[in-house]
């Protein structure tokens, strides 16, 4: 058996915006960025920011585009998709994105 199931927190890299797709299905997408860290050959600790592309769809997405904003934080579940395409020169590309499932502020956000 194979599992496919991702946690992650971080905070939004921007505004999420919400765009319809031809099949009038709801998509945000956005990208977090993880703050992580390694320890250095000297044994100091390093930085290091990963920075992750989420996709959201349905119904969660409205509620993110309305109330997320560049630099909250963010805990996610979802699942890792590798997404493939073949640019107008020919050349193939593939990156890997996280399909988010389900989505949650980690602080207290003010509403407007």
């Amino acid at each position: 058996m194979n599992i496919n199931k991702l946690l992650l927190t971080g905070n939004l890299v921007a505004d999420p915006e919400l765009t319809d797709t031809k099949n009038g299905k709801s998509l945000v997408k956005v990208a977090l960025a993880n703050n992580d860290s390694y320890l250095t050959e000297s044994g100091e600790r390093e930085p290091v920011t990963n920075f992750v592309d989420l996709q959201l769809w349905g119904k969660s997405t409205e509620a993110l585009a309305k109330h997320g904003k560049k630099g909250q934080e963010l805990f996610i579940e979802g699942e890792i998709r590798q997404e493939r395409w073949t640019d107008k020169q020919g050349a193939n590309h593939s990156r890997l994105v996280v399909r988010v499932d389900s989505w949650q502020f980690t602080q207290y956000q003010k509403r407007n």
